[in-house]
């Protein structure tokens, strides 16, 4: 059973009470999307968190906040060519 499953079910008995059936449900695969939403929610969650956004308790809309904007300027600096600012010294040429 994954994630979306175990959201599904969340919703279900939510809805309908601890003994849900989904013949009740009127649309399964609109509910199945929701709960696939959720799921992948949950995991971009855990993925922000363990890249040291956020911290335990915050939304996830808190979280998404944290998170620097990609602007296209952004984007250009960090992946412009680099020119180092000195090149090494071989090592025959280096001094004893």
């Amino acid at each position: 059973m994954n994630i979306a499953d175990i959201y599904r079910a969340e919703i279900l008995r939510a809805a309908f009470g601890p003994r849900y059936s989904e013949l009740k449900a009127h649309d399964i695969a609109h509910l199945n999307r929701i709960a696939g939403i959720l799921a992948e929610a949950e995991a971009a969650k855990e993925a922000l968190q363990a890249k040291g956004y956020g911290r335990g308790g915050r939304t996830f809309i808190e979280l998404t906040r944290e998170v620097p904007d990609n602007s296209p300027a952004l984007l250009a600096k960090m992946f412009a060519p680099r020119t180092p600012t000195h090149y090494p010294v071989p090592a025959q040429r280096r001094k004893p």
